[in-house]
């Protein structure tokens, strides 16, 4: 904005972007980390900005300039930022933590782990950067190096849900079905409360043919994100294997009405049908399926058959 002779007469020691010739380089960057630990990252960013125009090469106001971009989601700024401290100080564990970050975001999962690597390697002591390297591990099925450094982040930093819902995924993964159990419900003891946490932890107790406990887990997903269709697909299942077939066809159509090309759900929505008895609706489905593709038709007569058999064998048993 222009100013007349006279105001910038008037104004003396005042520069066109609001802040004091005189303003010393540690004034600037005591007020921007002032400005950034009370949230106001737009007022924290110019001010590190004025710094940065008094030393363009300043390690901490490029990374607090970064944070402050990161913070309110101007990530390629952040990034640009936080490569300028980098090439400065590459040896900075947080700056190499915080790079990674931006590239998980992002999702290059490959450079991230570059820095998270480098960020552990450069500090072995935080909870942090061994928690987002073993999380980025997990990204790419790479379980076996992740879990070590989850354990080391859990062992450093006890009782953090995350920590202990990743933990608990990397069992999952690994089909180790008691060790992701114990860590559900650590990270449920530890507050964790996502509908994820409740959804997985529905997965694994009908793995370990815990149904009613399934159930119940399901619902309170289902509680905190009402169209979660793979929680209500599960549950439907999950009715299915009971014999709840009424019950099942509800949530395949309340899935069907979130994702109608979804073909699982016309499936399980066909099977509940079939085995309610509801022949007619059921080859409605049938003729759908194979107008659409042969192999998915005979995908539902196979559920169809194979629960029927089960449900026989069942009641043999009992």
């Amino acid at each position: 904005m222009k100013k007349s002779l006279f105001i910038m007469f008037i104004v003396g020691l005042f520069a066109a972007d609001g802040f004091a010739q005189s303003d010393s380089l540690s004034a600037l960057m005591n007020r921007g980390g002032q400005q950034l630990y009370v949230k106001k990252y737009e007022e924290a960013i110019k001010t590190f900005e004025a710094a940065l125009k008094l030393d363009s090469n300043n390690f901490e106001a490029l990374e607090n300039i970064a944070t402050a971009h990161s913070s309110i989601g101007n990530h390629a700024k952040a990034k640009m930022y936080f490569e300028k401290a980098y090439a400065i100080n590459p040896q900075n564990a947080q700056i190499n933590n915080n790079l990674g970050a931006i590239c998980s975001n992002a999702g290059d999962v490959n450079q991230a782990i570059k820095y998270f690597e480098a960020a552990v390697k450069i500090d072995s002591t935080s909870a942090i950067y061994h928690a987002n390297l073993g999380m980025e591990y997990l990204k790419i099925g790479r379980t076996m190096a992740g879990m070590p450094h989850l354990h080391k982040a859990n062992l450093l930093n006890p009782f953090q849900p995350e920590i202990l819902f990743s933990l608990g995924n990397g069992y999952a993964t690994a089909n180790r079905l008691d060790s992701a159990q114990y860590f559900y419900e650590q990270c449920l003891n530890s507050g964790g409360s996502t509908p994820e946490l409740y959804f997985f932890m529905g997965t694994i107790k009908d793995k370990l043919d815990k149904p009613k406990e399934a159930e119940v887990f399901y619902k309170k997903a289902l509680e905190l994100k009402t169209n979660y269709p793979e929680c209500i697909r599960s549950l439907g299942i999950l009715y299915i294997t009971q014999g709840r077939y009424t019950e099942a066809s509800m949530e395949f159509q309340r899935a069907l009405k979130i994702d109608s090309t979804y073909y699982g759900n016309w499936i399980g929505l066909g099977s509940a049908y079939a085995l309610e008895g509801r022949g007619a609706e059921a080859d409605a489905i049938l003729k759908k399926l194979f107008a659409v593709d042969s192999s998915l038709g005979f995908e539902l007569m196979r559920v169809i058959n194979e629960e029927r058999s089960r449900q026989k064998e069942k009641s043999k048993k009992d």
